[in-house]
């Protein structure tokens, strides 16, 4: 008889996590913390480091019913970006774990932010350095929040897809410290291509280069349902 071995176990974290705030439909983690969307606009956050949680309602004010399409937390569990759709469009919010009230990233208002990328060797509890978000329209966008100032620093386009417009579903960026400055190396994910961007400098000084050059991607296998190719 053959002798299986289980490599992984499932244990139960937590029963009835959202607590009545409507079905699951995201999550993300952190340094232990783990932070769900729901289908009723809100925001849960568990802190099992410590042992506490908080909610948050994105749905006030906004009429009709609300979802939350994505959320984003640092790896130190600190930073949090959350975007919720409903019938009067989309919005996307920042809130730190010390906050008791979300932000608005107004100059995002009516994007889908489908993807974050976090600066993870300089990202610090008060400061997120800076990271790159992207939407569903093909867009990335460059930001950065000083926690004391309980608002974002900046929010500015980075690049934009014009040959194959397509939704990012995916970012990555690291960095590498070098003699004259900051390397930034950055992946970012659409359903048919992995593109790469790198240079050192300003991350928009990098990505402005882009204009006047060809990006760098691979295209990636399989067949992608209502695929649109402007022609």
């Amino acid at each position: 008889m053959e002798r299986r071995h289980h490599v992984f176990s499932v244990d139960l974290l937590e029963r009835y996590a959202t607590k009545g705030c409507g079905a699951i439909t995201c999550m993300a983690t952190g340094n232990d913390v783990i932070v769900l969307g729901t289908s009723k606009g809100w925001v849960i956050r568990h802190d099992y480091g410590v042992g506490d949680s908080y909610d948050i309602d994105l749905s006030v004010g906004r009429p009709g019913e609300q979802s939350i399409h994505k959320v984003f937390v640092d790896p130190g569990g600190s930073h949090c970006i959350a975007t919720i759709i409903g019938s009067s469009g989309a919005d996307t919010y920042y809130t730190h774990a010390k906050w008791t009230k979300p932000r608005i990233l107004g100059k995002l208002k009516g994007l889908v932010v489908n993807a974050v990328a976090w600066n993870r060797q300089h990202i610090i509890e008060a400061s997120t350095r800076e990271i790159i978000l992207g939407t569903d329209n093909g867009q990335l966008y460059e930001m950065a929040v000083d926690v004391k100032d309980k608002m974002e620093k900046y929010i500015k386009l980075l690049f934009e897809l014009k040959e194959l417009p397509e939704a990012f579903t995916g970012l990555q960026m690291e960095t590498t410290s070098v003699h004259n400055g900051i390397r930034f190396y950055v992946m970012a994910v659409t359903p048919t291509r992995l593109y790469s961007f790198t240079g050192i400098g300003l991350l928009e000084t990098i990505f402005a280069s882009y204009v006047d050059r060809t990006v760098h991607f691979m295209e990636l296998p399989g067949e992608i349902p209502n695929r649109q190719i402007p022609y």
